[in-house]
């Protein structure tokens, strides 16, 4: 995280409070470090073909932290284990997302 959610203020890495705001962001990191976690045990689900297990930390990943990544994470795992509505929805969310993302810049 590079900003804080509450002011805005440059953070540093290793900081757990903001330095202007003093808001404790301890939380919110510990929540993305587990995101990434996930993350991490969804792609080595894949490695070992155990897609199931996959499914279920690409969802928890997302849950976690909802980004563009964890998205297609959850819609490629959901149409290896055939749950080809649910894939169908976070892609077409995540095209949506990256096409409104593109117009505002």
């Amino acid at each position: 995280m590079r900003l804080c959610p509450v002011c805005n203020a440059q953070l540093e890495d290793d900081l757990r409070e903001c330095r202007r705001c003093k808001t404790d962001i301890g939380e919110v990191v510990d929540i993305k470090n587990r995101s990434i976690y996930h993350k991490q045990k969804a792609i080595e689900a894949f490695e070992k073909s155990s897609f199931h297990e996959m499914f279920f930390h690409a969802r928890r990943s997302f849950t976690l932290f909802a980004s563009p990544e964890s998205a297609k994470m959850v819609a490629c795992s959901a149409l290896l284990i055939n749950k080809f509505n649910l894939s169908y929805v976070m892609w077409k969310n995540l095209t949506t997302y990256e096409h409104n993302t593109i117009e505002e810049l």
